[in-house]
């Protein structure tokens, strides 16, 4: 046999034994997302179970909550986390409208935050990434048997408020509504004010409660957060604390003079956490909107 021949298959049997590994990378990424694992809520009468997707080979970590009544196709409410946020702070939000019987779905973004479960550094977050994990998520719930494809809403907070109005704004017919809770409108001029020269920009830098990489900011500063919010006719509502230092008021009522159909609830005295009997508060005004938009007329 030459020697160039033996070269060739030397070199496509090299090839081939990393198709199969890689293949195998992906099989095995895949069984670390169960979906048949359900864990029912004592009393609750609700199902829990791991709903992972794959953006390649990264995992965007998530949990659906379903109501007992599994049957049928049900109203999806969808949860983003804002800085530093996980999946785990939805549960009272994803409890509440599982028991009223929707499905609630919560996921970690990639590098979102230093604890979570999804694939991705900190550093290497931005909203662009956000943007592109919460645009998959979409895609692929809206696959699911359970999702009735009419009634899909969005509800974020902080830096997923934003994420939330930015893509649901460019989903216009595949997002019914969304709730945006104290949404960073203002993200732009907290990156300026940060660093006003992009030459100072380091390469970690320590947000409000997170470690940022230098690109989150040079993305941040030349985002336009209000561009495309006004293409969206489908109703809003945005509950925003009058107390908010980390964004003020002023940014959620020009979001709502932006958006066709949006309605402000001002959280007076409150900051700009949703927290204990604020809390409470909050998830009424939610569930009085998703109820209201699902109620036939």
């Amino acid at each position: 046999m030459k020697k160039g021949k033996k070269l060739a298959i030397g070199v496509s049997a090299v090839l081939l034994i990393l198709v199969l590994a890689l293949l195998g990378i992906v099989l095995y990424l895949r069984s670390l997302s169960p979906r048949t694992v359900v864990r029912p809520i004592s009393g609750a009468n609700i199902h829990v179970e791991e709903l992972s997707y794959f953006n390649g080979l990264e995992k965007i970590y998530g949990t659906v909550y379903k109501p007992q009544d599994t049957l049928g196709r049900k109203p999806v409410l969808v949860c983003c986390p804002g800085l530093g946020g996980t999946a785990a702070d939805w549960k009272d939000i994803c409890q509440m409208v599982a028991r009223k019987g929707w499905v609630a779905y919560a996921f970690d973004f990639r590098g979102g935050a230093e604890n979570s479960r999804s694939s991705g550094s900190t550093l290497n977050m931005t909203v662009q990434t956000e943007k592109a994990d919460l645009e998959m998520v979409l895609k692929r719930l809206l696959k699911e048997d359970f999702v009735d494809t009419d009634h899909l809403y969005l509800v974020g907070h902080s830096l997923g408020g934003l994420v939330a109005a930015l893509v649901g704004s460019g989903y216009r017919n595949e997002v019914a509504g969304m709730v945006l809770l104290a949404p960073a409108f203002n993200l732009p001029e907290m990156c300026a004010e940060v660093y006003p020269h992009n030459r100072d920009i380091r390469d970690t830098t320590f947000l409000i409660n997170t470690n940022l990489g230098r690109k989150f900011f040079t993305e941040g500063k030349s985002l336009d957060s209000y561009r495309w919010l006004s293409r969206y006719r489908n109703p809003v509502l945005i509950i925003h604390g009058t107390e908010d230092t980390i964004v003020p008021i002023d940014y959620a009522e020009a979001a709502q003079e932006t958006f066709p159909h949006a309605t402000l609830e001002r959280m007076e005295g409150v900051g700009h956490a949703f927290l204990g009997k604020t809390g409470e508060k909050m998830r009424k005004l939610l569930w009085a909107f998703l109820e209201q938009e699902t109620t036939p007329e």
